[in-house]
C-alpha cells in the first residue's frame, strides 16, 4: 500500500489517497489455481458420464486413479489459496503427476484424454512458474482476483459451462448430419412463433388496460366483469383454456343449430392460439397493468381535475404515460414466458406451413422417430435464441424509458463541500451548509457568501 498526500489551491490539503500494487505474478498463479480447481471438478463431473455412456468396460482401478487425480487437483487449487510457501511444490507436482498418470495408463477411456490432459499440465506449470512469487500469499490473489472485472469472469463461467455441454453431447454421438439437414427446417417455424406471441400479445395489453381500469373502478358492473374474467383465465390451465376455444365453441353453434354460427366459432389453430394465449395473459397482466396506474401518485390526477381534465383525458395524459416505465418491465417478462407457451399450440394441430417452432420439431421426429434428442435440441436452442435477443432488447427499453427516473448519491464528478456559514444551530452539523463544488476546480471550496 501507498500513501500520498496532495496539495491543491492556497494551501488546502486533500486527504491522503491511497492506492495497492498487485504483486508480481499473482495474476498467473491465480489463473493456475482456477485450471487445476476446473480440471478437478469437470473430471469428476464426467467421469460417471464417460464410464456408462462408453461401450467398452472401464477397470475399477482406472476409475479408482482418474477419481483420486481429480481430487488431487481439486486439493492443490485450493492450497494455493493457502499461506504454506510449499503449495507451491504441490500444485505443480499435482499438475504434472496427473497428465503422467494418464498417458502412462492410457486414459480412462481413450489415449487422447491424455494428451488433454499434457496441455493443461503445461500451460498450468508455465503459469505456476511464473507466479512462485505469490506462492503463500493469499493477500496477493485476493488482490489479482479483485482486479479482474466482474464481466470477465461470469464470461469465463459461461464459456466453461458452454465447453461441458459440448463435451456432454459430443458423448452422447449427436447426428450432426441430420441436425444440419434439418435445422433450417425447424428453424422456419420461428416466424409463427413469433407471429403467435406478437398477436396474442397485442390482445392481452388490451385486454389488461380494460381490466385494470375495470378493477380500478367503483362501477359494480365493471368490477365485477372484470374480478370474474381474471378469476376463471387465472384458475383454469392455459391448455384447457385453449382446447375450449378450438374445440368447444364450435359445439355452441351446433346447439343452437346455425350454420353460420358454427362458421364464425370454428377457428384454425392458429388463430385459437392467439385467442388463448391473449386471453389468459391479459389475466395476469391485468395486475401488472392495475399496479402501474396505483403507482401514479394521487396528486396527479388531482391536478388533472383541477385543470378541468375529463376521466380519458387525464388517463390519456397523465397517469398512463407515468404508468408505462412501471408496466413495460414486467410486460416484457410476460411476453417472453408467452413466447415460449406458444408451443402448447401445436397440441392442437395445425397445418404444416403455419406449424410454429415446437410442431416443426414434432414433424421432424415424425419422419425419423430415432432424432427425438437432435429435434428437440434444435428447438430448445431456438427458444432460447429467441429469449435472449427479446431479453436484451426489453433491457435497452426499460433504460430508455427509466432516464429522468434514475435517483443517486452525488457521484465523484461532482463533490459536495461543507462551508462554515455564520449562524447557530445544534448538533455537529450546526452552522454548516452542503454547497456543491464548482466544475473544473476539484477540492477547492466557493469562498463565503457575501
Amino acid at each position: 500500500m501507498k500513501a500520498g498526500t496532495q496539495v491543491q489551491g492556497a494551501g488546502e490539503t486533500r486527504l491522503p489517497a491511497y492506492s495497492a500494487e498487485i504483486p508480481r505474478g499473482s495474476t498467473f498463479q491465480l489463473i493456475a489455481a482456477w485450471l487445476l480447481l476446473a480440471e478437478g471438478g469437470v473430471g469428476l463431473v464426467f467421469l460417471p458420464i464417460i464410464v456408462f455412456s462408453t461401450k467398452t468396460n472401464v477397470s475399477p482401478a482406472k476409475i479408482t486413479g482418474f477419481a483420486a487425480g481429480c481430487v488431487l487437483c481439486l486439493g492443490a487449487g485450493a492450497l494455493l489459496y493457502s499461506r504454506w510457501s510449499w503449495s507451491w511444490w504441490v500444485a505443480l507436482g499435482v499438475a504434472i503427476g496427473a497428465a503422467a498418470y494418464l498417458i502412462s495408463s492410457g486414459g480412462l477411456t481413450a489415449q487422447s484424454e491424455g494428451y488433454v490432459a499434457a496441455s493443461f499440465a503445461a500451460f498450468e506449470v508455465v503459469l505456476l512458474l511464473i507466479g512462485r512469487r505469490a506462492a503463500g500469499r493469499p493477500e496477493a490473489m485476493a488482490l489479482a482476483s479483485a482486479s479482474i472485472p466482474f464481466r470477465v469472469k461470469v464470461t469465463v463461467v459461461w464459456l466453461a459451462i458452454f465447453f461441458m455441454l459440448a463435451v456432454t453431447l459430443a458423448l452422447f454421438q449427436l447426428d450432426t448430419t441430420w441436425i444440419k439437414e434439418n435445422a433450417r427446417y425447424i428453424a422456419t417455424g420461428v416466424l409463427f412463433t413469433v407471429y403467435l406471441a406478437v398477436g396474442a400479445i397485442l390482445l392481452a395489453v388490451v385486454l389488461a388496460l380494460f381490466g385494470a381500469l375495470g378493477r380500478l373502478s367503483k362501477n359494480p358492473v365493471a368490477y365485477g366483469i372484470t374480478g370474474f374474467y381474471t378469476s376463471f383465465f387465472r384458475g383454469t390451465p392455459l391448455i384447457v383454456q385453449l382446447f375450449l376455444i378450438y374445440l368447444a365453441l364450435p359445439q355452441i353453434g351446433f346447439s343452437f343449430g346455425r350454420l353460420s354460427l358454427v362458421n364464425i366459432l370454428t377457428l384454425t389453430p392458429f388463430q385459437a392460439g392467439i385467442i388463448g394465449l391473449g386471453l389468459n395473459y391479459g389475466a395476469y397482466m391485468t395486475e401488472i397493468f392495475r399496479a402501474g396506474i396505483q403507482s401514479v401518485g394521487h396528486g396527479q390526477a388531482e391536478a388533472a381535475d383541477a385543470l378541468g381534465m375529463s376521466y380519458a383525458q387525464r388517463m390519456r395524459r397523465v397517469v398512463l404515460p407515468q404508468a408505462t416505465r412501471v408496466i413495460i418491465p414486467p410486460t416484457g417478462n410476460e411476453f417472453i414466458a408467452m413466447m415460449k407457451d406458444t408451443a402448447l399450440v401445436s397440441f392442437l394441430g395445425s397445418e404444416v406451413s403455419r406449424a410454429e417452432l415446437f410442431r416443426r420439431a414434432q414433424l421432424a421426429i415424425s419422419e425419423d422417430p430415432t432424432k427425438h434428442l437432435e429435434s428437440l435440441l434444435v428447438a430448445a436452442a431456438m427458444y432460447w435464441l429467441l429469449t435472449a435477443i427479446f431479453t436484451f432488447f426489453q433491457r435497452r427499453l426499460e433504460r430508455r424509458m427509466g432516464r429522468g427516473y434514475e435517483r443517486g448519491a452525488p457521484t465523484a464528478r461532482t463533490p459536495h463541500l461543507l462551508q462554515a456559514t455564520p449562524g447557530g444551530g445544534f448538533g455537529s452539523g450546526a452552522g454548516m451548509v452542503e454547497i456543491p463544488e464548482p466544475q473544473g476546480q476539484p477540492g477547492i471550496a466557493p469562498g463565503p457568501p457575501s
